[in-house]
């Protein structure tokens, strides 16, 4: 008799789970929404749904949109319904011209201005990767001001007319999962962040160093500063990667702010303590939260803790600050964009798979 019960309440609580996987529709969605230039994937979701980085359980394994960064401006957005739950649909907006051909650009999870410089370039390189860069050496004339046109030297032979990026190094975040005792294997590592000083053409090369001219600089360029390679134009960069929700299993720290600000707010870009190798993927949406108040004293003195040397406290539930999007993941790090921020907050706070 017991399993009877158990297995009728199963089958009456299997609606709950699907219905807590799906999209949480907004209660003033519209039925249609005609696409505008400027949206983003972002801004679309925000339109239909509560948790915006569900975005991808409306149009994925469907029909209708087979790719959203094939969206354009002027197409018209169809909300259906296909057994029982939400989906959008895609009516394309074609205009023809005699005259000329017009190119419209797709959509992207972001504004371009938030993503292309941290998708592009390189902002962050590893401990180990460091000894292996060209390093800038000096100049012949011992100048201290270069402007553009001025040739210094390269520590390493590069290929001649290869385009370079000069790059300071910042501040370094540290990664120990020796210190977690649920981490499976203790990793170490040590990331740096890149400061983007100037843009450089390789002119010669005499096979162990390598004459550089200068194109383009924000900065002046100093000795030791570093060469990563220049990837073209960072208007062809990879921006396809839509809002998605990450495994609940998977979580990270904020290790700090990419400009190494004190307090981090809306759009900045953060590094976390995770990466590729544990299952960070551009687009995925975390929420952060950073710890709640610590609670001293028995039942009915209860007072806050003025002093971290005091014992015997309770730390209250923690507090949502901000969500944020993985931008770039790295071996052992990753970039994220900070997003809907309520309250500026230090690096510290806890990134976690959105709570449905």
């Amino acid at each position: 008799m017991k399993q009877w019960v158990i297995i009728v309440s199963f089958i009456l609580f299997m609606p709950s789970l699907f219905a807590a996987s799906q999209p949480q529709l907004k209660n003033s969605h519209p039925e249609i929404y005609v696409v505008k230039k400027g949206d983003t994937l972002w801004d679309i979701s925000a339109v239909f749904l509560d948790n915006p980085w569900s975005w991808p359980q409306l149009w994925q394994k469907n029909s209708y949109i087979k790719n959203p960064h094939l969206i354009y401006p002027g197409d018209r957005l169809h909300l259906i319904w296909v057994n029982g739950k939400p989906q959008l649909s895609l009516k394309k907006y074609l205009k023809l011209s005699p005259q000329m051909r017009v190119v419209r650009q797709p959509i992207t999870s972001l504004p371009g201005y938030l993503m292309l410089a941290y998708v592009a370039q390189d902002k962050l390189i590893s401990a180990e990767a460091l000894p292996t860069q060209p390093q800038i050496m000096g100049t012949s004339e011992e100048r201290g001001y270069l402007s553009v046109g001025d040739v210094l030297w390269a520590d390493q032979s590069l290929v001649p007319t290869s385009q370079w990026r000069v790059y300071r190094l910042e501040q370094d975040f540290d990664r120990d999962d020796s210190k977690d005792k649920v981490a499976n294997s203790a990793i170490k590592a040590t990331i740096s962040t890149l400061k983007e000083i100037a843009d450089v053409t390789v002119i010669a090369s005499d096979g162990a160093m390598s004459q550089l001219k200068v194109d383009d600089f924000q900065q002046e360029i100093i000795p030791n500063d570093i060469l990563l390679p220049l990837l073209g134009i960072d208007g062809q960069a990879d921006l396809s990667f839509s809002p998605t929700t990450p495994p609940a299993s998977l979580s990270a720290t904020v290790l700090g702010q990419i400009s190494g600000y004190s307090y981090i707010s809306n759009y900045d870009v953060i590094v976390l303590d995770r990466g590729h190798l544990d299952g960070m993927i551009a687009g995925q949406v975390f929420e952060l939260f950073k710890p709640g108040a610590q609670v001293q004293g028995k039942k009915g003195q209860y007072h806050y803790q003025a002093s971290t040397l005091l014992t015997d406290s309770t730390q209250l539930g923690t507090v949502a600050v901000a969500q944020a999007m993985v931008l770039r993941p790295y071996e052992y790090f990753s970039l994220a964009v900070v997003l809907n921020n309520q309250q500026p907050f230090k690096p510290g706070v806890v990134a976690q798979a959105p709570r449905l």
